[in-house]
């Protein structure tokens, strides 16, 4: 008994901390990108749930090809309602390695580790290829696991979707 109690203690104990950890999710995107345009429904959807549960949410341009005014209107036609920026010198991009747009990145803060990188769903299979509807919820399910202070059972996937154009920065132009 005395083994029980002091293992759910150190159980409880791993939880809590890990639970308490200061979580970001990094959504790469680009406004043009039929991909990122399909999925902004379930963008919006995944932002509204978890933002509830002090998950941090940022939306990162990191194509030049975004202007403002592009990612502006990309907001409002499709209801994006997290907070947005552009990364033209791809730091952040780069940070994370990623290269595909859209990319999630759930990663925590505290620890400076990523829990998860990759595809939104598995909406698409190909660029232009797309299920009738996904059947695998691969942010949606990291960011469960997350919560419930447990690491996501699958850490990363292959994204498909447009290219970052990494010889496209501010220093170019």
């Amino acid at each position: 008994m005395r083994l029980l109690a002091t293992i759910l203690i150190i159980f409880v104990t791993i939880t809590k901390s890990f639970s308490s950890d200061s979580i970001t999710v990094y959504l790469f995107l680009l406004d043009e990108c039929r991909i990122c345009q399909e999925l902004a429904p379930e963008i919006n959807a995944i932002h509204q749930e978890f933002a509830k549960k002090n998950i941090g949410f940022i939306g990162l341009f990191p194509n030049f090809a975004s202007k403002q005014g592009g990612i502006d209107k990309f907001k409002k036609k499709y209801n994006i309602t997290l907070h947005t920026r552009t990364d033209y010198y791809k730091k952040i991009a780069q940070k994370f390695n990623a290269e595909i747009l859209p990319t999630a990145v759930v990663y925590n803060e505290t620890k400076q580790k990523i829990e998860y990188i990759g595809a939104i769903n598995d909406l698409f299979y190909k660029p232009g290829k797309r299920k009738a509807q996904s059947t695998n919820h691969y942010l949606r399910d990291a960011l469960g696991s997350v919560i419930n202070g447990v690491s996501p059972e699958i850490k990363s996937t292959q994204p498909i979707g447009c290219f970052i154009n990494f010889n496209d920065n501010l220093l170019n132009h």
